[in-house]
């Protein structure tokens, strides 16, 4: 994340020379509407509701399904420190994906460098629509109830984590809330800078999405490694903040309109119609691998 930041800091100083890598609003593109105001106004009131107002999650759901057992015996680590640096480093994947979009690509990048209010605004606003869609689903989707792994350990050893006799904190293991907010940021800034030059367009934008993607995938599969989530956990926040942070600026607004308007994806899309190449890039998370994979036509 900071070797994204000192590229956002340099790279685009060298491309105000060329008029294509200039930051501007596509005026096909739709605007924020008034409509998205009231919804994400909406979907922050839920976000509040859940945190405050909700009753705390009761013990509804034990246990693994599908492949949750198989992965977690493949991932688990044993060692209590080694659990607790998992989930740190998970915290600040989290952390830093949350704040990316808006301070470094909307504030820093598209503000600052760019001097585009008007591109910054449009960012922002998309920014936090997308938190508020996937932090109102995460949030309200703890509440029902699915007890964390480690808690079978906790009933053999107290001291085996923190939240060991909180059963507020034991039972929100559904869904994974670090893994839903790291890909709905990863999301962002491949949708931005898929459609926006903002670190000068061509490698560089390319490499902050596919950077992004394999930070949201690490934290997933720290969750699984810290015994704090099942697979199946991590595999639906996946989804759901990948809709949130690339599904729904691409629907809403980039290439949503105009005269050649661009094809839709809801996975991170790479095109060159000279070159003839089309590739998608999806986040990859297994027994004994994480990261992302590229499959297209070449």
């Amino acid at each position: 994340m900071l070797a994204l930041a000192f590229a956002a800091l340099f790279t685009p100083t060298v491309a105000h020379a060329d008029e294509s890598a200039r930051v501007e609003w596509n005026s096909n593109w739709p605007r924020f509407r008034p409509a998205e105001i009231a919804l994400t106004s909406g979907l922050a009131l839920q976000v509040a509701a859940a945190t405050f107002l909700l009753p705390e999650p009761k013990a509804n759901w034990h246990g693994g399904i599908l492949f949750d057992d198989a992965v977690r015996d493949a991932l688990r680590l044993h060692g209590k420190a080694a659990r607790s640096r998992a989930g740190a480093v998970s915290d600040a994947i989290y952390y830093g994906l949350l704040a990316y979009p808006l301070v470094v690509d909307a504030g820093l990048v598209a503000g600052g460098i760019h001097r585009s209010g008007d591109v910054a605004g449009q960012l922002m606003a998309m920014d936090l629509e997308a938190f508020a869609f996937s932090g109102a689903i995460a949030l309200s989707a703890e509440k029902l109830g699915r007890v964390r792994p480690e808690e079978r350990e906790c009933r053999k050893d107290s001291s085996y984590g923190a939240d060991c006799g909180e059963p507020a904190q034991l039972n929100a293991s559904f869904m994974s809330g670090h893994t839903t907010i790291a890909f709905t940021g990863a999301g962002l800034i491949c949708a931005h800078h898929l459609n926006l030059p903002l670190y000068g367009g061509g490698a560089p934008d390319i490499v902050a999405c596919i950077t992004a993607l394999t930070a949201a995938s690490t934290a997933g599969a720290l969750r699984v490694a810290a015994d704090k989530h099942y697979t199946t956990d991590v595999l639906l926040g996946m989804g759901v903040g990948l809709f949130g942070g690339f599904g729904l600026p691409t629907l809403l607004h980039y290439g949503a309109r105009g005269p050649n308007p661009q094809p839709r994806s809801f996975l991170p899309t790479f095109r060159s119609a000279s070159a003839g190449i089309a590739a998608v890039v999806a986040p990859a998370i297994g027994p004994e691998s994480m990261g992302v994979t590229m499959v297209g036509t070449f």
